[in-house]
């Protein structure tokens, strides 16, 4: 198989369950009553397509057949089933931007979702704020934050910012450094789109106070097929750390590269994807002790039946970092419209803002429009993409990555 067929294949793989499942009745239209309506418009097709539906896409579909089968959201003492108006963006700022106005002055949808992605989000937050629509983030993520909101006040972060990452895994090298379990040497690549240029840039920063040797520091264009000369170059270096802020097709071949390699740095750190179901099914025993954004604990009541929702609807478990935020963000949304009891879309960006609702995840509150608290660090440990930072309730110890297996 060609490197060009064989990432095609992990995008298939990456979106295929989701995408292809039926959509359930509950979800398209709510026949009787009042209704809210509600419109997106996410990657179906591009590049994108692959990560808008391993995590954000089945938790749309999943919140609104949950939201229909419970009877609706209570507004001004009526429950309002949920109605969607979904649009293709196919990966492209332009043709996102052209369906948001589609969906506010065509289809006079109640609420907006936003779409994937750190370089789509932004593009469409002019559009979005115009409309006065909070726009509950579950896959931007950039240090502009504290500024975006002083121009756009209805936007919210699910995930903090870069430098909430690159600080977290920086600390932990910084700590098996002090304990003699790594050296000081750091090899480090991104993809050059949004989200991955900003946490490098915010990784370079954070590497440096540390006081790292960064021997590597790479970028590579989103439609790059062939991720073997990147692990090349980084296992020539001889690091004692590799990170890359990648997306998931690039996850997946990047460690797919290192394993046929044989490059087995004492950490192995990779961005979007490697909390994907499909990274440990894809990797059997070579996804243990592998690092990355995010992480969860499942080992909840609420989470346990989340999952199982999530494999009776979309056919598969939920990716375990960014699937939970999602779907508790929308939770939020929700429990905002009970709040103010009315769609009144300023008076529900004042309550996101100003409450703590109570989710799937835990109490959610934001502080300045960014989630408080979330995981930063994940680890594969027995089948389970633990967090491991911060050090909080239900977080584990980071373990030893062994060798690549054959």
């Amino acid at each position: 198989m060609t490197a060009q067929a064989s990432r095609r294949a992990i995008v298939r793989a990456l979106g295929g369950a989701a995408l292809a499942a039926s959509v359930p009745a509950s979800l398209v239209r709510a026949q009787a009553g009042d209704r809210i309506k509600i419109g997106w418009a996410i990657s179906k097709t591009g590049p994108f397509a692959g990560g808008a539906a391993s995590a954000q896409l089945p938790n749309y579909r999943l919140w609104v057949d949950d939201v229909n089968k419970a009877g609706g959201i209570a507004v001004g003492g009526s429950k309002r089933l949920l109605e969607v108006v979904e649009y293709d963006d196919r990966s492209q700022p332009e043709e996102a931007v052209r369906a948001i106005e589609r969906l506010v002055n065509q289809d006079k949808v109640d609420f907006v979702l936003p779409p994937w992605g750190t370089g789509m989000n932004l593009a469409v937050a002019p559009a979005i704020h115009k409309g006065g629509f909070p726009m509950i983030m579950p896959t931007c993520i950039t240090d502009q934050m504290p500024q975006l909101v002083k121009r756009w006040n209805n936007m919210f972060s699910l995930l903090g910012t870069p430098s909430n990452y690159s600080d977290a895994i920086v600390a932990l090298l910084a700590q098996m450094r002090t304990d003699g379990k790594i050296g000081n040497k750091v090899a480090m690549v991104n993809v050059t789109d949004q989200g991955g240029l900003e946490l490098a840039a915010a990784a370079r920063k954070s590497l440096k106070a540390a006081k790292f040797d960064i021997v590597v520091d790479s970028s590579y264009p989103i439609s790059t097929q062939d991720m073997t000369p990147l692990i090349a170059d980084a296992q020539r270096a001889n690091p004692d750390a590799f990170l890359a802020f990648s997306y998931p097709p690039d996850t997946l071949g990047l460690t797919e590269a290192a394993r046929v390699r044989g490059f087995n740095p004492k950490v192995f750190y990779v961005g979007v994807g490697s909390a994907l179901p499909l990274y440990a099914n894809k990797f059997g025993a070579n996804a243990e002790g592998v690092m990355g954004l995010g992480g969860w604990n499942p080992n909840t009541d609420a989470i346990k039946a989340y999952i199982g929702r999530h494999q009776a609807l979309i056919g598969q478990p939920p990716e375990q970092w960014v699937s939970v935020l999602c779907y508790s963000g929308l939770q939020a949304l929700a429990q905002a419209i009970e709040k103010v009891g009315k769609l009144d879309r300023a008076a529900i960006v004042q309550a996101l803002n100003s409450s703590t609702f109570d989710t799937v995840a835990g109490p959610l509150k934001f502080d300045n429009h960014i989630l408080a608290g979330g995981w930063t660090v994940g680890q594969w440990q027995g089948g389970s993409f633990a967090a491991i930072a911060p050090k909080q309730p239900g977080a584990r110890e980071p373990v030893a990555k062994p060798a690549w297996k054959a």
